[in-house]
């Protein structure tokens, strides 16, 4: 891994150590808000809600009791007052109509025959009920006023007035709790996002080291992380890929020392014919035409291997062509004219059976690669006066190709590797018929990419049957 590479993994895991602590942060931030703002807010306001209730009832009711008077007087206030116990510990002035004070229940300051000219007096002489209360941190300072009314007219107004320090000193001791117990769940969370970051950055450097590693070619390395939440996921889904990987790169090798032998045979082929003609001064017309031929022919055969490979490596790197409706009866049709001669030649007859149009949606690259490379296997490897039976049929909703031979056939224990590249069952037969042991991987992949499935089935020494599979096209879609 390069430098830099490197570097933007660090950058982006302190980027990520960041944003995780910012968003601790920010909701330890809002927790804190709101243990100290809300509750204290609830206490003030319920305080406040319950003084409305009890000092507006308690002025309308001495008001409603005062209104049967027909003039008001101290004594007839003051007898009012007693009787309906409406005081308690609250400040009762109660004025006439101009808001001169009639009644004042204050012991210290005496404001009878005085005018009241506060706000709320004024406001319930003009027929209003009136409520106001301010919290400071000393007390509740709240006032309520209600007008008497006699004969549809206001005679008068009753003031109450109330300094509550008890409800004061029960908020600011509730808020102060409150700042100590947040105080210990801010030093408890903070231990527990400390020891989290710890653990986490822990658990990332291990992702990172482990990526780092990989990086640098050790595909076997493996990152042990304990655990079932998401990062232990991730551990688990980055060790799955290292083996991916791992195997991806073994094939590559394998693939690579296998296409550098086969390439390396007819090179060497080449070579040593070439340099015969040319270590023998006299060497006769005829000899030197027949080594010509020998080189010609390994370099076809070298042209074929390298048309092998290009074929698997634009199927490795790039998706196939947009399926179009095909007819795999016609193609198999096309094939056996073309391989016509070359059954001629080994002595081999080719037998197609199939009957109406069998279409499926394919590349019709891709599925004339299938066809051809089965059937063209199915002629090299077959025996003199041999046979070929291509059959093209429907099962329900699927359409299935089946190649014959009366062949050489494939050992059992050969089957699970036919499949894999410059894999040969043969390996004299095939370099004498001109395979590259590409063929059937080629098929394998085509079919792979077509969406189909192909399967095998062979007896050595009495022949093999190839049977692929492909979901069957209808008009106006796939058949399901």
């Amino acid at each position: 891994m390069s430098n830099s590479r490197a570097a933007r993994l660090r950058r982006l895991v302190s980027s990520l150590r960041f944003r995780i602590s910012a968003a601790f942060a920010a909701l330890l931030t809002a927790a804190l808000i709101i243990i100290n703002y809300y509750p204290v807010q609830l206490m003030r306001r319920q305080v406040i809600s319950s003084k409305e209730t009890e000092m507006t009832a308690a002025a309308m009711t001495l008001a409603a009791a005062l209104e049967s008077f027909s003039e008001l007087s101290s004594e007839n206030v003051y007898d009012a007052v007693q009787l309906l116990e409406v005081m308690r510990e609250r400040r009762v002035l109660v004025t006439d109509n101009g808001g001169m004070v009639i009644y004042d229940s204050s012991k210290t300051s005496d404001v009878v025959g005085r005018l009241a000219v506060f706000p709320e007096i004024i406001g319930a002489l003009s027929g209003k009920d009136i409520f106001r209360c301010r919290y400071s941190e000393v007390a509740f300072e709240s006032c309520a006023a209600a007008p008497v009314v006699h004969s549809g007219k206001t005679a008068g107004a009753v003031y109450f007035y109330d300094y509550d320090t008890e409800q004061a000193a029960l908020l600011r001791q509730t808020r102060t709790d409150l700042l100590q117990l947040s105080a210990g769940l801010s030093g408890v969370c903070l231990f527990g996002i400390a020891a989290f970051m710890f653990s986490f950055s822990r658990r990332l450097g291990l992702l990172l080291r482990g990526v780092k590693r990989v990086g640098q070619g050790e595909y076997s390395y493996k990152i042990s992380m304990q655990g079932e939440d998401e990062l232990s996921a991730i551990g688990d889904e980055f060790n799955a890929l290292t083996e991916q990987i791992q195997k991806n790169e073994e094939m590559r090798r394998q693939f690579v020392s296998d296409a550098s032998h086969e390439l390396k045979t007819p090179l060497a082929s080449i070579h040593l014919l070439s340099d015969s003609i040319l270590q023998t001064p006299n060497m006769r017309r005829e000899d030197v035409r027949e080594f010509l031929t020998g080189i010609n022919e390994e370099i076809e055969r070298l042209t074929r291997i390298s048309e092998s490979l290009l074929n698997l490596t634009r199927l490795d790197a790039q998706p196939s062509a947009r399926p179009v409706p095909c007819d795999v009866g016609a193609v198999v049709r096309r094939c056996a004219e073309l391989l016509g001669g070359s059954a001629a030649k080994y002595g081999v007859a080719i037998e197609v059976h199939s009957s109406g149009q069998h279409l499926i949606l394919a590349d019709p690259d891709g599925l004339y690669q299938v066809v051809f490379n089965l059937m063209e296997n199915a002629v090299k490897y077959n025996r003199p006066q041999g046979r070929v039976e291509v059959e093209v049929l429907d099962d329900e909703a699927v359409t299935v190709l089946r190649v014959r031979d009366t062949g050489i056939g494939i050992p059992q224990g050969q089957l699970p590797h036919i499949f894999g590249r410059f894999y040969r069952v043969d390996k004299t037969r095939s370099r004498a018929t001109g395979g590259t042991g590409l063929g059937l991987s080629i098929v394998a992949e085509w079919v792979k990419s077509l969406g189909g499935r192909i399967d095998v089935r062979s007896e050595y020494g009495k022949g093999t049957e190839f049977s692929v599979r492909f979901v069957t096209y209808r008009k106006g879609g796939a058949a399901q």
